[in-house]
């Protein structure tokens, strides 16, 4: 199921689409049995006059369909509305953002009741980008319902704006492996940090048990071409890969200390965006790179699915943390030209049907790109699906 917004005016009139789609492809809206609080509606349009957090979710052929909650606020009242931002600076180069949004006191998203303004000019979207570098910041000003919020936010757009270094970690792995759990106990302690540098993707080999309940013969391809790539017999894990550099990684001694420090400590030349939806079985990504330097390279896209479950070999039952299920366009990536303050856009999509995923809401994109010099990838993005992020 999916809804055309997260929120609504309670009054009566706003309305928010339900839309849902039964083995990925086929709208069974029209034959759906559709809730809002276990309380059945009538129709697939949601309205109200009452504020509050709703609960949506469908039922068809025995079948209940994941939930969303969304919000109903009232129109007239703009008292608790604050403005925030995803990030008080941007890279004046046209590709970098800050997302803006409004929230009630709450906690609600009513981001779809606001118009947002920069220095008094009514942005397009919720999003602010800049071309111009200025010392002196831009007012960030918004109105619910075209009521003014009273609080703003002042955005500094720069080209000396600091990109942030993060590093790749592709783990060669299978559930059926008695060494494995090293690498799995390494990127739980990683991915517990606040500000995550390092960000890991699973990629389950030919002889890993988990095949047989998750993986669509899609990803099996992608497992065994990456496998292909590297070098590597299709059975043998655990092998860890940094930043692609086909010489494997030392799995016994890799810290995440060391990790970390190669990133803080790693180039900043360029950045990613990350802007992803989810409609009907299909997954839409939409990558946006920045640079600070001429150089020719690749662009890669993968997507990861988190919250499955399996037995691993001496741990039990265990959650495969980033799961591989696709590269993008292929495990190599497409060749791409990066020229300084000239943002590359690239967007691909992904088959959710094809690719036989568990979970939707657990999934994540992750974007790479890597240098022609020396293959070695020069910085790496990631995102929730339906997450919008800037470099």
């Amino acid at each position: 199921m999916t809804v055309s917004k997260q929120s609504l005016l309670a009054d009566g009139k706003d309305k928010i689409v339900l839309t849902v789609h039964y083995n990925g492809t086929e709208d069974v809206t029209a034959k759906a049995e559709l809730f809002a609080n276990d309380q059945s509606l009538a129709t697939s349009e949601f309205t109200t006059t009452t504020p509050g957090s709703y609960t949506l979710k469908a039922v068809y052929d025995g079948v209940t369909s994941n939930t969303i909650t969304i919000t109903a606020v009232s129109g007239e009242d703009v008292n608790g509305i604050t403005l925030q931002a995803s990030k008080t600076a941007i890279y004046a180069d046209g590709g970098d953002f800050t997302v803006l949004t409004l929230k009630t006191r709450e906690g609600y998203d009513v981001t779809a009741q606001g118009t947002f303004f920069a220095n008094g000019e009514q942005l397009q979207s919720n999003r602010y980008s800049s071309t111009k570098g200025s010392l002196t910041p831009v007012q960030i000003t918004a109105k619910f319902n075209g009521l003014d919020v009273d609080n703003s936010i002042a955005v500094t757009a720069s080209s000396s704006y600091t990109f942030t270094n993060r590093v790749l970690l592709e783990d060669v792995t299978k559930t059926n492996c008695q060494y494995c759990p090293t690498v799995i106990k390494l990127i739980d302690e990683l991915r517990k940090d606040a500000q995550p540098l390092v960000v890991p993707l699973s990629i389950h080999n030919s002889n890993s048990s988990i095949y047989s309940t998750y993986y669509s013969l899609t990803t099996r391809q992608f497992a065994d071409n990456f496998c292909e790539y590297f070098g590597l017999n299709k059975s043998v894990a655990p092998k860890v890969f940094i930043n692609r550099n086909k010489k494997a990684a030392n799995h016994d001694t890799l810290t995440a200390d060391e990790l970390r420090a190669m990133a803080i400590n790693g180039p900043k030349d360029v950045a990613i965006a990350l802007e992803s939806t989810l409609e009907g079985s299909t997954i839409t990504v939409k990558v946006t790179v920045g640079s600070k330097k001429d150089f020719s390279g690749k662009l890669v896209v993968a997507l990861a699915e988190n919250g499955i479950l399996a037995e691993q070999q001496t741990m039990g039952r265990t959650e495969m943390y980033r799961m591989m299920r696709a590269y993008a366009p292929s495990i190599e990536g497409e060749s791409k030209s990066f020229r300084t303050n000239n943002p590359v856009c690239y967007t691909t999509t992904f088959d959710v049907q094809n690719l036989a995923l568990a979970n939707t809401a657990n999934c994540e994109v992750i974007a790479f790109v890597t240098d022609d010099t020396d293959g070695l990838c020069v910085n790496v993005q990631f995102a929730k699906v339906g997450e919008i992020k800037g470099y």
